[in-house]
C-alpha cells in the first residue's frame, strides 16, 4: 500500500529541519520530492505501519515548523534524539517546564508545550543529569520526581533542593525521603509556592 502526504512549509530552513526529522525517525520505506517550500511524502507498507508512519510524518512536520504557541513533541522522538544519562518519565519533563512558569502537559504519548523543539531537548537532557545525581540520595521514587523537577525550575542542586523541600514541609526526613502529600496535591503546592516567587 502506498499513502502520499503533502506539506506546505513557510521557509527553507523548516523544509530541512523536516527531512532530517524524516531521516532519524521514519523507519518505513518512503520517498520525498521537493518543490522550494512544499515536501512531498509517499510511503510505503502494511496498512497497520503506513497508519502509524502517517501520524508521526504529521506531528514531525508540525515539529519542524516555527513560531508556533503550542508545539507537539513526540515523546518517542524526543526521547530518541536526547542524550539522556538516566531516562526520566515525562511527566517529570512536564513538571519542570511547569514549575518553570511555562505550558508544558503531556497528553498521550506527546508532550504540548510553548517552548521550541531544541530548548526541550535541552530540558531533557539536563533532567536526565539531575536525576543521575538524585539517585545518590535516599528517595522515594515519587520524592525523587518532585526533587527533581523542583531543582530544575529553581536551578538549584539537588541537596538545596531537598534542603528546602523538607523545611518547606514537602518532604518527610527519615531513612527514605518522602513526599507528605499525594503528588498531585504536591504539584499544586509547588506551583503556587513557585508563582508567589516570581
Amino acid at each position: 500500500m502506498y499513502v502520499t502526504l503533502s506539506f506546505s512549509f513557510r521557509t527553507r530552513e523548516e523544509v530541512e529541519r523536516f527531512l532530517t526529522f524524516l531521516e532519524k525517525h521514519i523507519k518505513t520505506t518512503y520517498i520525498v520530492s521537493t518543490r522550494l517550500t512544499h515536501v512531498y511524502v509517499q510511503l510505503e507498507g502494511e496498512e497497520k505501519e503506513l497508519v502509524d508512519a502517517v501520524a508521526l510524518v504529521k506531528r514531525l512536520a508540525g515539529l519542524a515548523r516555527e513560531g508556533r504557541s503550542v508545539v507537539q513533541i513526540p515523546l518517542l522522538v524526543l526521547f530518541r534524539d536526547a542524550e539522556l544519562v538516566r531516562p526520566i518519565p515525562p511527566d517529570v519533563l512536564a513538571d519542570a517546564l511547569t514549575f518553570k512558569g511555562l505550558f508544558a502537559e503531556v497528553r498521550g504519548d506527546v508532550l504540548e508545550t510553548e517552548l521550541g523543539y531544541e530548548e526541550v531537548l535541552k530540558a531533557a537532557e539536563t533532567l536526565s543529569k539531575m536525576y543521575e545525581e538524585a539517585e545518590k540520595h535516599p528517595l522515594t521514587p515519587s520524592a525523587k520526581r518532585v526533587v527533581v523537577a523542583y531543582a530544575y525550575a529553581r536551578e538549584i542542586s539537588i541537596e538545596t533542593a531537598i534542603e528546602e523541600l523538607v523545611k518547606a514541609g514537602i518532604l518527610n526526613r527519615g531513612a527514605v525521603l518522602s513526599l507528605r502529600r499525594s503528588p498531585e496535591e504536591t504539584r499544586s503546592l509547588l506551583l503556587e509556592n513557585l508563582n508567589n516567587r516570581r
